[in-house]
């Protein structure tokens, strides 16, 4: 027996919670993150956080829009100011996506030292809740640049920060 086919939840047969169409889309996401390999510099042993964006899902499944949030790390915080670029697949109820949110952090305290760009590739899956409401889980790899690296040729600190990272969100939209 096809277990795929068997349970409504992943088929296409069971759509009145299917994000299926273009729509605004809005998604709040808590952050948890444990840093790898080198965690002595700051910023860099794990951060918490939350973020939101806003965007556009085309009918096609792509998703563009763009957010903002709050990271606090071991040694400080970051407000990230990203581009959310999400691909979800399927007509089934649960869908599975790939994530590429990219940006800019940025670190008011000492913007020139703590201020990073980042990238963010990632897999999850939303789960229907409500007709315009799905939960959202998603892993990834965070990484963080140290921005320094563009600027000065002679720079020789560690130069990025990576992060296995657990998200938990809510995902509103049509």
């Amino acid at each position: 027996q096809d277990f795929w086919r068997s349970h409504k939840l992943f088929t296409t047969a069971a759509q009145p919670y299917a994000r299926t169409g273009a729509g605004l889309y809005s998604l709040t996401e808590g952050h948890y993150g444990f840093g790898l390999y080198v965690i002595e510099p700051p910023f860099a042993h794990y951060y918490t956080g939350a973020t939101t964006a806003l965007g556009w899902q085309f009918g096609s499944g792509l998703a563009l829009g763009g957010g903002t949030g709050y990271f606090k790390y071991n040694d400080g915080y970051t407000v990230p100011l990203y581009a959310d670029l999400r691909y979800f697949m399927g007509r089934q109820r649960v869908k599975f996506f790939v994530a590429m949110p990219t940006g800019f952090m940025m670190n008011f305290e000492n913007f020139r030292d703590y201020s990073k760009v980042f990238t963010n590739p990632g897999v999850g899956l939303i789960v229907p809740v409500f007709k315009n409401t799905h939960l959202s889980f998603s892993a990834g790899l965070l990484t963080q640049i140290d921005r320094e690296i563009f600027d000065d040729p002679s720079f020789n600190a560690a130069w990025h920060d990576s992060f296995i990272n657990l998200k938990l969100g809510l995902l509103f939209g049509e």
